[in-house]
C-alpha cells in the first residue's frame, strides 16, 4: 500500500471540490427551472461529496501532523513555506480556499432559494385551500363553490 502525499491529496481534494461547486450550480439551475425530479439525485450526490471532502480534511490534517506540522490552515501554510518550490501546491491550496468559500456561498444561496420556493408553495396552498375554509378545488381537481357556478368559456 502506498503512502498518500499532501500534493496528491490536494489534487484529489481540489477535484472533488470542483465537482461539488458544479453540483451546486446545477442545483441552482434545477431550482430556478422547477425541475424538482432531479433534486433528490443532486442531494444524494452533494451528501456523498461533502462526506468525501470532510475525509480529505481529516487525512490532510493527519499527513500534516505526521510531517511535524500543525493541523489546518496554519499547518498547510507552514508546509508550503518549507518546500523549496511550492508554486504548484500553493496555487492548488489557494484555489481550494477560493472554491470552499464559493461552495459555502452557493450552498447558502441555494438554501435561500429553496426556502423562498417553499414559502411560495405554502402561500399557493393557502390560497387554494382558502385558509382552512372551503377549498377552491375539490379532490377531483375541479372547481367547486362560487367558482364552479360560473360558466366555462366553451359553454353556450
Amino acid at each position: 500500500m502506498s503512502v498518500e502525499s499532501l500534493p496528491d491529496l490536494l489534487v484529489r481534494e481540489l477535484s472533488d471540490l470542483r465537482r461539488f461547486c458544479a453540483l451546486l450550480e446545477e442545483e441552482r439551475k434545477v431550482l430556478s427551472g422547477a425541475q424538482a425530479d432531479r433534486l433528490h439525485d443532486i442531494a444524494d450526490e452533494k451528501f456523498s461529496l461533502a462526506g468525501q471532502l470532510s475525509q480529505f480534511e481529516t487525512r490532510r490534517d493527519a499527513l500534516l501532523a505526521r510531517s511535524g506540522f500543525e493541523k489546518g490552515r496554519r499547518g498547510i501554510e507552514a508546509w508550503l513555506a518549507s518546500l523549496p518550490e511550492a508554486e504548484t501546491e500553493r496555487r492548488r491550496w489557494e484555489e481550494l480556499l477560493k472554491l470552499a468559500i464559493q461552495a459555502q456561498q452557493d450552498n447558502e444561496a441555494n438554501g435561500r432559494l429553496i426556502n423562498l420556493l417553499l414559502q411560495q408553495n405554502q402561500e399557493a396552498l393557502s390560497v387554494l385551500l382558502s385558509n382552512g375554509t372551503e377549498s377552491i378545488y375539490g379532490t377531483d381537481g375541479q372547481p367547486q363553490g362560487p367558482v364552479a357556478a360560473k360558466r366555462s368559456f366553451g359553454a353556450v
